[in-house]
């Protein structure tokens, strides 16, 4: 594989994953190898939108109007977890090399290179420039575990929450530089908080970024993101969740969730579950006034390899529901392949449809469909921060996904893994903050674990 001598960050990221080990057996304490994991996943993602009804997307470069972005680019994900020293309180490291390879996408068809659009980095600030060939870098979070059920990190960490859910859906993952601490010392209830100060985006080949919102862009000013939650399992059938988030100058976000299933039957399952978001500017306001209430609610019904899904979402406020910049997946039930479908004042109805091969002697291969319809956007009183949605009083749009996805189950290709992800989204009324697009996504990936001992 060739890495641009103009761009060494790809190679010594490789180099410097590889030779953790090696470092570690010459002067680690007992535990701290016989406990650890050494993983390289190689991840390949040809990533398509096609826009349509004189939709287009602006090239970062030039200004030019494109109807069609087109990319195409090979990650490698190494990835180093220590185990911890011996004793009550035991050290461990952690070291997660990540680099990416273009191989396909000329400046005329490689997306913005952050937020939704695209997996490849553009050249210059904010990426604004033309695309590279070759990007990466090196995560690396110190950690400690305190009698056993303790454990606090710090540097480059992922934390997954409600409030805070660290994007793993493009080429390479996303990290935060911080600390984070989880507790489990009693049964069925985990606890975490952490303090982030920084952000590299799923497309940055450095640390340090700026934190801020999905919908608001990054601020200087937003100095942290700090947040604290709790998870408990009452059981096999009831999960309570209950978590909390301030991004500085920005807002205060709580969320409150629950999950309940209900076996019937040999093969048939009741599901149900509803989330609340209360989001709350705070500080300096660096977003406007931010007054929103948003909740969905789902149930479902598993009869054998099927599984049926039906959930409604309110977004209760004039401003969007918003989320930290560049996460993903904000555990509301309208969040879907190309749009999040949480504008300000929308209602939405979502029906899905799942099915495990498996049923028919064929297992690891799975199919899913959904369609989301959203109504009732009304953004005219949104702020200067959320301008896309001020000419908006009567918007909808719905969206169809079908997915496609197979593991591979034995033998030399075991776990090897594609999925196939199409989207189909249109808008009407006069809802002009999103674009009538097709999306197609073919996602490859081939993990290799190695044994160290």
């Amino acid at each position: 594989m060739r890495f641009n001598k103009k761009n060494p960050a790809c190679a010594a990221s490789l180099t410097f994953v590889l030779a953790v080990p090696a470092i570690a057996a010459d002067g680690a304490g007992e535990g701290f190898l016989e406990g650890s994991t050494f993983k390289v996943l190689n991840r390949n993602i040809y990533f398509s939108q096609d826009f349509r009804n004189g939709d287009s997307a602006l090239n970062p470069q030039t200004g030019e109007k494109k109807t069609r972005r087109s990319e195409w680019a090979h990650g490698v994900i190494a990835t180093f977890e220590s185990g911890f020293t011996p004793g009550v309180v035991g050290f461990g490291l952690d070291v997660r090399g990540q680099f990416g390879i273009k191989l396909d996408g000329g400046d005329g068809l490689v997306g913005n290179g952050m937020a939704g659009n695209g997996i490849v980095p553009r050249r210059g600030y904010n990426f604004d420039g033309k695309p590279k060939d070759e990007f990466g870098r090196v995560d690396v979070a110190l950690k400690m575990r305190l009698f056993d059920d303790t454990e606090l990190r710090y540097g480059d960490v992922r934390p997954l929450t409600p409030v805070v859910n660290t994007s793993d859906i493009r080429l390479l993952p996303q990290s935060f530089r911080g600390g984070t601490v989880m507790n489990t010392s009693i049964k069925g209830l985990t606890l975490q908080a952490g303090k982030l100060e920084s952000n590299a985006d799923r497309t940055a080949t450095a640390h340090r970024g700026d934190l801020g919102t999905a919908y608001g862009g990054r601020f200087k000013e937003a100095d942290d993101f700090v947040y604290f939650g709790a998870d408990y399992q009452l059981n096999d059938r009831l999960r309570l969740r209950l978590h909390h988030g301030r991004l500085d100058n920005v807002w205060n976000q709580a969320f409150l969730g629950v999950d309940w299933n209900q076996p019937l039957r040999e093969g048939l399952k009741l599901r149900a579950g509803a989330k609340y978001y209360r989001t709350r500017d705070t500080g300096k306001s660096l977003m406007g006034d931010i007054n929103n209430d948003s909740w969905s609610a789902n149930v479902g019904l598993d009869v054998g390899a099927h599984s049926f899904t039906v959930a409604r979402t309110h977004i209760d406020g004039d401003t969007p529901f918003d989320y930290v910049w560049n996460t993903w997946d904000f555990y509301l039930d309208s969040f879907s392949q190309s749009s999040d479908f949480n504008s300000p004042n929308e209602r939405v109805w979502m029906a899905r449809y799942d099915y495990d091969f498996a049923g028919l002697g064929i297992p690891g291969l799975s199919f899913t469909t959904r369609y989301m319809r959203g109504t009732d956007i009304d953004g005219t009183k949104a702020g200067p921060h959320y301008a896309a949605y001020q000419n908006t009083r009567d918007g909808r749009h719905w969206e169809n996904d079908i997915w496609l996805g197979y593991v591979v189950q034995s033998g030399p290709a075991k776990d090897l893994s594609f999925r196939i992800w199409h989207a189909t989204h249109r808008v009407s009324g006069d809802h002009v903050a999103e674009a009538n697009l097709d999306e197609l996504r073919l996602i490859f990936e081939y993990p290799l674990d190695f044994s160290l001992f």
